[in-house]
């Protein structure tokens, strides 16, 4: 009986070592990190012309968060331009605020653009703002983020000439400012192709027209907990467009997890990321 029970005892005491490791892991190793995911999609809507077209991506940077200090900010940049990207977005959520209920910051919005400066894109830098942006004042993170050299769209469509041809950027509201998607400035769009929306929270693609090439979103962090066999739990979208690139509905989405944490200071699984994806015609 005793034998039996020191193997008892050994074996939880393996069990407890093994996801004391697996905490530590999750909240001292993965979120220092950084990683390029590189991919190439085939999207419809999209003209053979602009084949190659290079977009990095960015999102749910939440400064002052678990290891996102001033340094990391810089290496953004950095890892960014060295991809010598043709366009740079920046999909929402900069700031981070200390507790639930407190509406102080971790780290302040021109504390947090000032390290962002220096992003170069051949075709310039574009940015939406998050729930976290507005719900801790918004106006202020669009001005500090402006006086960076980050362009900020919302509601409204940039046309960017690329060579003989021109893509049509449209940058949309975060989703749960007003549960809608404002489809009026597609109005400004004669030839409904080449559009690459931008939003923060992946939601608004169901209620986007078909028309669009590719969306870039962000906001789900891809759980920021991803479980063998059974992925990130969805918290707070759809589990179809958790992370990565997918088809809904005949429209394309790409999303990034992110590079900072909210609740839980931990990834696992799920490591910080830049994406850089090349778009080409299907």
């Amino acid at each position: 009986m005793k034998i039996l029970l020191k193997k008892i005892l050994f074996a939880f005491a393996l069990i407890l070592m093994f996801f004391s490791l697996l905490l530590v892991y999750a909240y001292e190793i993965e979120p220092r990190s950084l990683v390029v995911h590189r991919e190439e999609l085939k999207v419809p809507n999209w003209s053979a012309s602009l084949n190659g077209f290079k977009v990095v991506a960015i999102s749910d940077i939440h400064g002052g968060s678990h290891f996102v200090t001033e340094e990391k900010l810089k290496k953004l940049v950095e890892t960014a331009n060295a991809e010598n990207p043709d366009l740079i977005v920046l999909l929402g959520d900069y700031v981070s605020q200390i507790g639930r209920k407190n509406s102080d910051l971790k780290m302040p919005s021109e504390t947090v653009a000032e390290n962002l400066q220096g992003f170069q894109a051949k075709y310039g830098v574009y940015a939406v703002i998050g729930n976290h942006d507005w719900w801790y004042d918004e106006k202020k993170i669009t001005a500090e983020l402006t006086r960076a050299g980050i362009n900020i769209l919302e509601n409204e469509i940039k046309q960017i000439k690329v060579g003989d041809d021109s893509i049509n950027l449209w940058g949309i509201e975060d989703y749960w400012k007003n549960r809608r998607v404002p489809i009026e400035p597609l109005g400004t769009v004669s030839e409904r192709k080449n559009i690459i929306a931008v939003t923060h929270n992946p939601d608004s693609l169901l209620k986007i027209p078909a028309e669009i090439a590719l969306m870039f979103a962000g906001h789900s962090h891809g759980g920021q907990v991803s479980f063998p066999f059974f992925g990130g739990y969805p918290f707070v979208n759809d589990r179809r467009f958790m992370a990565g690139h997918a088809e809904v509905e005949g429209k394309n989405i790409f999303v990034t997890t992110g590079v900072g944490c909210t609740g839980p200071q931990i990834r696992f699984r799920v490591p910080p990321e830049i994406a850089v994806i090349k778009i080409n015609a299907r």
